[in-house]
């Protein structure tokens, strides 16, 4: 915008409002404001203009302390949107700690008063108004508490809090989604009403938040997605999910946890997706049974980790029919990690991103494993072993997928030659063909 003429800017003024509006709605707040100074014509477009975005970071000024002006501004702006509608459907408020320093804060220092109590000011009006997508960030030293105006907002539908604190009765009785980021919850009973208050959530997600040792969700008929990414004190001690409708559920746990998860009710789960190393994935294996498509994301790798385990569930080569991986393992553990994965299933599709982590690594790994089972196939025609998985394939066949679009099919010599040029980000598709005696 900083390129836009003055005389440009008044030709823009000159379109229709709905069309000024849209272009408006692709700025931030003070590219918008700048706009507003141009022309008596642009303040009055500015005047009538629903802003639902605020950030703090809009007002950074080096060396100095413009929390109170930020705060006013958000003030006003709200409470001219109050006069002049009976309702704003989005409001999106951002705080971080860089932006209100006028010293060196120590921890879970809170907001300066005059500042937190402008801010409440601020959320207040912005939860009165019928809002029905609210976003509130934090980042400050010490979490935020809500006002309890913002824990009664009957027409809430998408809600995304972090850095605050959940403490009090919750009623969000039309909430849809829900997502918890680095957010503090006073009592168990804080959480467990919450879900009993909001029966219609269909997305979830607790990202790094403190206060709860036990996830338990039931009655909660339209849950479709559940994310769970551990990160802090207490431990959690067990996640049990008891909704049939649960499609996606994604979990990172914690390095020092050994949460008990429970999905076994969860009988529509078709998509697992989890982020750690496999000796905590392997003690959730046991519910993959009904699971269609897994994503792994695989930090740390024991060999004998998915070992134990397949002697644990009920048919020792698992249901998954796609599967989507990311590794960050050495070198020498990746031998072991091809052969494992697939001593417990036989996924008709691996899906790889070629330059993350180390999944350059693991399909040269694989690839020369496949060229050797052609060249000694006769090694590998004896019973059941860790190294049945290539007795027991019929053929692969290596898909290259580019950002740009392009599609091209290759073989494991091709794709081994052209490994050193390939691009980052571009997709890898290995399509699997098993003999009928692997099949489940």
């Amino acid at each position: 915008m900083n390129t836009i003429s003055m005389d440009a800017a008044d030709r823009i003024s000159q379109l229709p409002e709905h069309i000024i509006h849209h272009i408006l709605f692709l700025l931030s707040t003070p590219e918008v404001v700048r706009l507003s100074v141009l022309s008596k014509a642009w303040h009055q477009v500015f005047t009538f203009f629903p802003i639902s975005e605020f950030s703090s970071s809009s007002f950074l000024v080096e060396n100095s302390d413009r929390s109170s002006e930020f705060a006013t501004f958000v003030y006003n702006s709200l409470l001219r949107q109050c006069r002049q509608y009976r309702s704003i459907p989005k409001f999106q408020f951002s705080v971080t700690d860089r932006y209100f320093r006028t010293s060196f804060f120590t921890f879970q220092q809170p907001l300066q008063p005059h500042l937190a109590k402008h801010i409440n000011l601020c959320i207040r009006l912005g939860t009165q108004m019928g809002v029905k997508e609210l976003s509130i960030y934090f980042c400050v030293p010490d979490y935020y508490r809500l006002p309890e105006a913002t824990l009664s907002v009957k027409e809430l539908v998408v809600c995304r809090l972090a850095g605050c604190i959940l403490d009090g009765t919750i009623n969000w009785p039309s909430l849809r989604e829900l997502s918890l980021k680095q957010v503090k919850i006073c009592d168990q009973r804080i959480f467990d009403n919450l879900v009993f208050t909001c029966p219609f959530i269909e997305k979830f997600a607790l990202v790094e938040c403190a206060g709860l040792k036990y996830l338990h969700l039931s009655g909660l008929r339209k849950l479709k997605k559940v994310k769970v990414k551990r990160q802090s004190y207490p431990l959690m001690e067990k996640i049990e999910i008891d909704v049939d409708s649960l499609h996606t559920f994604s979990y990172s746990p914690f390095y020092f946890e050994k949460t008990h998860v429970d999905l076994t009710s969860c009988k529509t789960l078709e998509v697992f997706k989890f982020k750690g190393c496999t000796e905590r994935f392997r003690k959730h294996l046991k519910n993959l049974n009904q699971i269609k498509r897994v994503t792994l994301c695989i930090f740390r790798y024991s060999s004998s980790g998915i070992e134990r385990i397949v002697s644990k569930v009920s048919d020792p080569v698992l249901h998954i029919t796609h599967l989507k991986l990311k590794t960050y393992i050495i070198e020498k553990k990746g031998h072991s990690l091809v052969d494992d994965l697939f001593s417990i299933c036989r996924p008709d599709s691996l899906l790889l991103v070629s330059g993350r982590g180390t999944n350059d690594e693991f399909m040269k790994i694989l690839c020369k494993k496949l060229v050797r089972r052609v060249e000694h196939k006769q090694y590998y025609c004896g019973g059941y072993h860790l190294n049945g998985w290539q007795h027991d394939l019929k053929g692969v066949q290596i898909e290259l997928c580019g950002r740009n679009g392009y599609r091209k099919v290759v073989t494991c010599d091709a794709f081994l030659d052209s490994l050193r040029t390939l691009e980052p980000k571009e997709t890898i598709r290995f399509e699997f063909e098993w003999s009928f005696n692997s099949l489940p």
